[in-house]
């Protein structure tokens, strides 16, 4: 498999969450823009009108925000949410893809750009998969604008632990998944159009997302082209090659909650490293659980979660 097949397949999680009613203590529910560099960055706050912001991560890169929506509608209760349409997601609309474009550094001086037009100090940074390895990355390069992370489902903190995370996803895959998969390898269907044999691609490996299978199939069945850009992935693996966030990992200062599914696709090893990285970390798993704990395990969640906001330290 190449390196941008790898990065278009398996560079982190593609599954669209259930679209629920905002929770009815939610107050505010607000559109805004950030224009950084000619690129408009849209975003929607959602949540009380007053009190801590939450930056909601989504996957990727390139997964639409949407897909972290029954995150926004629990934390809204208490916080205020930022649904941040990441560049080449959603309304963030770019006109090409290429280094200069996506990159690590674009997306962190990114959320700077976005914490400076809210006027506020420090966020709280929520963040799946991608949006884990972004949120910490930040964290570390930035470390006094973050005042928590909260990773939920692991994203590869290095490219080898991303081809971790691909054998993984592929080992789980059955026979009948892993012929349609081939299928929409065709090099004509590919050629006839590369998103649609991609997203064809993504939504049969759903099921390794997952430790209940039932479920990955209810959100296999939601999925929409629409809710992810192809042309993201290889960009960002063309400008970072062989990314290692490790040295960003130690100069973090926040605490940070690494929730994390006992089946989640990116490992146990990669978190146990994150873990012992980052200075002030608490390491939670939650078993009969893959890489998007809030889906498949919400009661233990949102337990664990809320544990550990509620004593933050006042800062």
């Amino acid at each position: 498999m190449s390196k941008l097949t790898l990065a278009t397949t398996c560079l982190l999680v593609l599954i669209r969450s259930v679209q629920a009613d905002l929770a009815p203590t939610q107050k505010n529910s607000t559109d805004g823009k950030v224009t950084r560099d000619g690129i408009d960055l849209f975003y929607k706050v959602v949540g009380p009108a007053s009190g801590d912001y939450v930056l909601i991560l989504s996957g990727g890169p390139g997964e639409d925000i949407h897909s972290m929506q029954g995150i926004a509608d629990e934390l809204g209760k208490k916080y205020r949410c930022i649904m941040w349409e990441q560049r080449g997601t959603g309304r963030s609309k770019l006109t090409k893809y290429d280094a200069s474009t996506i990159n690590l550094n674009a997306y962190m001086d990114d959320i700077e750009a976005l914490r400076k037009q809210l006027h506020t100090d420090k966020f709280i940074v929520v963040g799946n998969s991608w949006g884990m390895i972004l949120g910490l990355a930040y964290a570390g390069t930035h470390p006094d604008a973050v005042r928590a992370v909260v990773t939920i489902g692991s994203g590869p903190i290095t490219f080898e632990y991303l081809g971790v995370f691909s054998d993984n996803q592929i080992a789980r895959l059955g026979a009948c998944e892993l012929e349609v998969r081939d299928f929409w390898k065709d090099p004509a269907r590919e050629a006839a159009d590369s998103d649609r044999a991609a997203f064809e691609r993504l939504r049969v490996a759903a099921v390794a997302y997952f430790f209940d299978r039932k479920k990955a199939l209810q959100m296999a069945s939601e999925l929409k082209p629409e809710d992810y850009n192809f042309r993201v992935p290889p960009a960002f693996l063309n400008a970072e090659g062989k990314y290692d966030i490790r040295p960003k990992l130690k100069s973090i200062i926040a605490p940070v909650l690494l929730l994390q599914g006992r089946q989640d696709l990116a490992g146990e090893a990669n978190v146990f490293e994150a873990h012992s990285l980052i200075k002030n970390s608490t390491l939670a798993f939650i078993d009969k659980c893959g890489h998007m704990p809030w889906l498949e395990q919400p009661e233990q969640s949102w337990k664990i979660v809320d544990e550990f906001l509620a004593h933050l330290p006042n800062n």
